[in-house]
């Protein structure tokens, strides 16, 4: 039988979840012993992470590229372009943010990244819990549950947002040229028998930027389709390209269900698994941020760790009846995100993705939409709703 190693904190997957809590726990000087249990061997240039902020902010200097302008568009007509004053839309590459992280786990050493190790099994036994993996045998106080969701719960979710991405260099004769100014956030938005599609436009310069193509749909769009559908997207806007650098490809669940199971004490989970992810949106970067701080300040303090918090009911239901829009009336999706942009201020429309939304700002968004794509679903859903036990 093997020796079990101790640790004060075993976190279960090193990905953006979990390694900002391990670079949270070495800024605070967490002093207990924790361990970072991760499947994969190393860590690759595997993806981006976008959001809206102000200049500065704790991860400011992994920031690569920043934009002030926005545009959104259907067909690629009647483009329409958005700004917040004081905030950008920012950008920080994965192998970045990886290198940023290891380097600050790397000098803590109260903290160890297991690296090629799984977790087999966790069971919880005289208020500890015992990790097993294929070479160790782990045991600690407290474990932070950050692995992906597992297929039953990715089945419950209302929507997928499936992309592929590519950063391209156009050739030196390419017709078509990026604008550097602006992010292409939704433009070419159209629907067919797949769903809403949609192209997404991050402009490093005048020959270099990140395509990709997304869609958003009740069932996940293979990559094949979708890298036919990017091939597409360069060749109608004139991107001759001469270089791919790198290709980024995934799936976000929008509308996860919440796990039916309430977790052991002394367990808590994070990352997408436990609502990481904005339900309506997929963006999930600056909650990861937020949670990663205050889970680290509960145990420098002493405390237990705390797991990803609940969003409100009233988001909980507005962002639920929004996803159940855009998959039961497909065809409404592009006229309704083109009135959002056009009728939203750039300042209230930030504030919203950001989850830094004033009670004042639900409404406005609330408003800007039309109205009957909304009310239909809900009769819908309301009408096929189980009758309730007396």
């Amino acid at each position: 039988m093997r020796a079990a190693r101790h640790f004060d904190l075993l976190i279960l997957g090193g990905g953006c979840a979990g390694l900002s809590l391990a670079m949270r726990l070495a800024k605070c000087g967490y002093q207990g012993r924790v361990g970072i249990v991760e499947p994969r061997s190393d860590y690759a240039d595997d993806r981006s992470w976008c959001f809206w902020a102000p200049a500065e902010h704790s991860l400011a200097g992994l920031v690569s590229h920043r934009w002030s302008h926005w545009r959104m568009s259907r067909l690629n007509q009647n483009v329409i372009e958005r700004s917040a004053p004081g905030f950008t839309y920012q950008f920080i590459n994965s192998l970045d943010f990886y290198r940023h992280a290891l380097a600050k786990i790397q000098r803590a050493r109260n903290i160890e990244l297991k690296l090629g190790q799984q977790a087999l099994a966790v069971t919880h036994d005289n208020d500890l819990f015992r990790v097993e993996t294929e070479g160790a045998s782990l045991r600690a106080q407290w474990l932070v549950d950050t692995r992906p969701p597992q297929a039953t719960q990715l089945a419950g979710a209302i929507l997928c947002q499936s992309f592929v991405g590519q950063v391209v260099s156009l050739a030196p004769g390419s017709p078509g040229a990026f604008e550097p100014g602006s992010v292409e956030l939704m433009t070419d938005m159209q629907h067919d028998a797949h769903g809403l599609q949609f192209s997404y436009v991050l402009p490093f310069d005048r020959r270099r930027a990140l395509v990709e193509i997304t869609r958003f749909s009740p069932a996940p769009i293979g990559c094949e389709q979708l890298g036919t559908e990017l091939k597409q997207l360069l060749e109608r806007r004139g991107w001759q390209v001469d270089t791919v650098e790198r290709v980024e490809a995934g799936m976000l669940p929008m509308g996860l269900p919440a796990l039916d199971t309430a977790p052991m004490p002394g367990l808590v989970r994070a990352g997408t698994g436990a609502g990481a992810l904005r339900a309506a949106s997929g963006y999930g970067f600056q909650r990861i941020q937020r949670w990663a701080r205050a889970c680290s300040e509960s145990l420098a303090r002493g405390g237990a760790p705390v797991g990803h918090p609940t969003d409100s009911v009233g988001r909980r239901f507005m962002d639920r009846l929004f996803l159940q829009v855009l998959r039961d009336q497909t065809d409404q999706a592009p006229r309704i995100f083109e009135r959002m942009i056009a009728r939203v201020p750039g300042p209230v429309f930030v504030r919203f993705m950001s989850d830094q939304a004033r009670w004042t700002d639900g409404p406005r968004i609330v408003n800007s939409v039309p109205w009957r794509p909304f009310l239909k679903s809900l009769h819908h859903h309301h009408r096929s709703r189980p009758p309730s036990r007396a």
